[in-house]
């Protein structure tokens, strides 16, 4: 057994302090952090044709680690868009119902908005969207389904 782990015989309640211990340098590992990562998809316009790809996210949004640098454009959920200007979800166009969808509920159904843009889902078609299309049509799980056609029947049941 190491000799600064002994009890001193002298007084039983001190004990000796290994300063190489990491409950004492919790702040200061000597192993270098892990970056944390995550993906999402952005646009990559090719000769004239557009593609959806991955890109690797730092935590730093500002760093996108990609093969080809040149060809990444950001994605339209990336800029900032505004709130819908009518309260009549029937006028929503596609980039209010993306807003909506975002702002309803942004970790359930913020990951889903491009497919709002790829389907062309404008307000009337929004109000028109059941559990069932939402899944088997959009591709989502039963349980951002659900919410959305919560935050749907919501819509409906204000007066705009």
């Amino acid at each position: 057994m190491p000799e600064d782990y002994l009890v001193d015989p002298v007084d039983s309640k001190r004990y000796s302090v290994d300063p190489t211990d990491s409950a004492f340098n919790a702040m200061s590992s000597p192993y270098p952090a892990k970056p944390s990562y995550s993906y999402r998809s952005c646009q990559q316009f090719q000769g004239g044709s557009t593609s959806v790809g991955m890109c690797r996210q730092t935590s730093s949004p500002s760093t996108f680690q990609e093969g080809n640098r040149s060809a990444y454009s950001p994605s339209p959920e990336s800029q900032d868009s505004n709130p819908p200007l009518s309260k009549d979800p029937s006028t929503w166009t596609v980039e209010d119902v993306v807003w909506f969808v975002k702002d309803a509920d942004p970790h359930a159904l913020g990951p889903h908005v491009e497919v709002f843009r790829k389907h062309e889902i404008d307000g009337n078609a929004l109000l028109l969207l059941k559990s069932d299309m939402i899944m088997k049509y959009l591709g989502l799980k039963l349980g951002p389904a659900l919410k959305l056609c919560y935050h749907i029947d919501k819509l409906k049941q204000a007066k705009f």
